[in-house]
This record gives C-alpha cells, structure tokens and sequence, in this order.
C-alpha cells in the first residue's frame, strides 16, 4: 500500500489552481525531492501530501484512507512537517521549542506525555544538538536553528518527515549537515520528503525526484532518469552541462552563464 496517494488533484489559493491534474504516490522508505522553478507548485504539493491544504478536486490519501478524514492529532502521530525558517519565534530554550512536538500525545489536561524527556533527548541527539538544549531558539545561527526544527519534528515522529526548503538560505558546511541528518534518519527508516532548490543536494542525497514545471509533474525517478540536461534545461529555461560526480557517481549540473554562451 502507498503512504501518500495523490489522485489527480487540482489545488491552490483564492480560486486559482496551482496543481492542474496532479497524480503521484510516494511509498514508505524513500528519500524524495521535489524541484521545479520558483512557482512551478512544489510547496503546494508539500501541503497538499500532509493534509494542509484541501484540493479543490481530486483525492489525497494516507495510508488508503482520505486524509481529509483523519484528525488532525492522529495524523500528527503519523507524520512531521518542517516548515521554512519560522520567523517571530518566542524566547523559547531549544529543549522547550523541541517539547512542543509532543503536542500530539498529550491529553488536553495534561503538560506532559509519558516518555517525553527520553524521546526529547533522542531527538536532539539525532541531529547532534544535545549541546543546544538551554540555548534559546532565537540565538542560534540558521544552520543550528533548522537543526532544531529536525529534532521537533523527530520528537513528534520518526516515521515520516516532509521538509519545505529545509536548506534555503543556508551555508554550505550547515547545508551539508542538513542534508546528511535527513540521509542518516532515512537510512535509519524515517521517509523523507521534502523540496529542494539545490538540484545538486537532491541528486546526490535522494533516492527520487519529482520535478514539477507549471502545476504538473514534469519529470519522475531516480536522479539518473532526471538529473540530464534533456530535462533540466527545458524544466529550467537554462543551458546546463551534466557531469558525474566523481564521489557520489551521481549526475551534478552546472548552468552555463550567458557570457559562455556567444
């Protein structure tokens, strides 16, 4: 059974489609990025996959049931969402910030779940930030701050986390770091989905890109099948070589400047 079905959906804001006919699963234990250019629809799918917003037709289901139908609590045990840098963040300590992911099993009486501390910790030692904990989340640098941001969602759940950019506007060391946390949770098990600019990241980290161009998927496979030129170039309005990484023997881009070009 897939975890994420999505059937041929339709969706967006104020009446205006973004997705236009949308129809993709994703199955438990891949690594996904989805890329595409700016407003080509990759945060629209991200919200539509966990239930944040409703389609204005078509279907999206969890695990075979309508996602529509599942309380948002329960779907919250089920799966994580890491949004973009959040700005206007409370003075929180990063070890309450990190607390706030087990809202979903506590009992509206009560402040605290049983196993919360244990799982807060294993949390925050996942993604190597144990040494944060009495830090407050509005004085960590960006790279520390997304990290954080990973262990909330992995003291909410382990299984699967679905990402927004978790790497915009970061270096490359944090970038990096980022990007190997998410490789280590999902070889660990956790299915990761989350949209990437970084073409380059996506290839050399995931297992499957989904590349959108104008509400519908352009291009859908492993990073050999959609990091060629053949795609990249059309997806992007962008001339473009494709070499191997001599590493990772994946496919790495490199866009040709204009100045190249005459």
């Amino acid at each position: 059974m897939n975890l994420i079905e999505i059937r041929d959906v339709r969706a967006g804001y104020g009446g205006d489609d973004v997705l236009k006919g949308v129809s993709l699963s994703f199955v438990e234990g891949e690594m996904t990025a989805i890329i595409g250019p700016n407003g080509a629809g990759k945060s629209t799918l991200l919200k539509t996959a966990c239930g944040a917003l409703a389609p204005a037709s078509g279907g999206v289901f969890f695990r075979g049931r309508p996602i529509g139908s599942i309380g948002e609590a329960a779907l919250a045990r089920e799966l994580a969402v890491v949004h973009q840098l959040i700005e206007n963040i409370p003075p929180f300590t990063v070890y309450e910030f990190v607390r706030l992911g087990r809202f979903p099993y506590r009992a509206f009486w009560r402040l605290d779940s049983p196993g919360d501390g244990a799982r807060i910790e294993e949390a925050l030692a996942a993604v190597g930030a144990g040494h944060l904990r009495n830090r407050t989340v509005t004085g960590l640098s960006g790279g520390e701050r997304q990290l954080v941001y990973l262990a909330r969602a992995l003291a909410q759940n382990e299984r699967v986390i679905i990402l927004d950019e978790p790497v915009s506007h970061l270096d490359i060391r944090h970038a990096v770091r980022v990007m190997d946390v998410l490789h280590g949770l999902n070889a660990a098990g956790t299915t990761i989905i989350t949209v990437l600019h970084d073409i380059n990241l996506a290839s050399d980290y995931c297992t499957r890109i989904i590349a959108l161009r104008d509400g519908a998927i352009f291009a859908d496979g492993p990073p050999e099948e959609v990091i060629r030129y053949q795609v990249v170039e059309p997806l992007f309005d962008t001339v473009c070589v494709v070499f191997e990484n001599p590493i990772t023997k994946r496919p790495y881009t490199f866009p040709v400047p204009r100045y190249a070009k005459s």
